[in-house]
């Protein structure tokens, strides 16, 4: 599911068959859906890639991945747009599908002091806690893809358990905002500058249990100031961003 893959091919091959009415597109966008729902873990979540090793089988938030393809699934059991080809046995797969995600997005939020707070770019997919993934990507709690779940999470028909999600991950969010300063990135690098107007922001890593901002470069340490890690990194990765702003 990296990179988009496998959801948007599928997007593309619904699109195709609505168009054209040629049932080779049809058929390779059912195989992909069903293929998507087999790669589902029985918890809820998915792995970024399907039956491999390493980081790749972590439930994947990182880069909207899964929630890509349960918004899509979603579409799938509504029969929605281009998915009205679908029938009523896939859609139902969809749909149980679906709710199974919910509720691995529930249970794999994190507990802080007793408080609901967000989820990590990965989860381990058996014991459900952040993971590590590429060694400047270590088990912690992210702004950006916390937003996009409970973004997901608000289409959904609310109940305790969601209701208590989305607050408790909202109220994280306010906790962790930073302000009076501004990020720039520029030439391959990127800085923070004090700026008493600027808007808030947020770091896209939060040491859990701290809630501090943190910062890794290719030697895998964990820093407290973006100043510190490798040009390189600095650069080359988002470290902080708007994220919340948009709830």
């Amino acid at each position: 599911m990296d990179n988009k893959a496998t959801y948007s091919e599928i997007r593309r091959l619904a699109k195709e068959f609505k168009k054209t009415n040629d049932p080779r597109y049809s058929t390779a966008a059912i195989k992909g859906i069903n293929f998507l729902i087999n790669m589902q873990y029985s918890n809820g979540g998915w792995p970024q890639v399907y039956q491999s090793s390493g980081y790749h089988k972590h439930i994947t938030y990182n880069d909207d991945a899964m929630i890509n393809v349960m918004i899509m699934l979603d579409e799938v059991a509504a029969r929605k747009g281009d998915f009205s080809f679908i029938d009523s046995t896939l859609a139902n797969r969809s749909k149980n599908s679906v709710a199974k995600g919910v509720e691995a997005i529930l249970n794999t939020q994190v507990v802080s002091g007793g408080k609901l707070t967000a989820w990590g770019q990965q989860h381990d997919s058996s014991s459900l806690k952040p993971a590590s993934a590429r060694i400047y990507e270590v088990p912690s709690l992210t702004a950006g893809e916390s937003v996009t779940i409970v973004e997901f999470l608000k289409t959904r028909p609310a109940n305790a358990k969601i209701t208590a999600s989305i607050k408790g991950a909202e109220d994280w969010f306010n906790k962790v905002k930073i302000t009076g300063y501004k990020y720039e990135r520029a030439n391959g690098d990127s800085k923070i500058i004090a700026d008493s107007k600027a808007a808030p922001i947020w770091a896209r890593f939060y040491e859990m249990g701290t809630d501090k901002p943190i910062f890794i470069g290719r030697d895998g340490i964990v820093k407290y100031n973006l100043s510190e890690i490798d040009k390189e990194r600095r650069g080359g990765y988002a470290w902080y961003g708007n994220w919340p702003s948009k709830l």
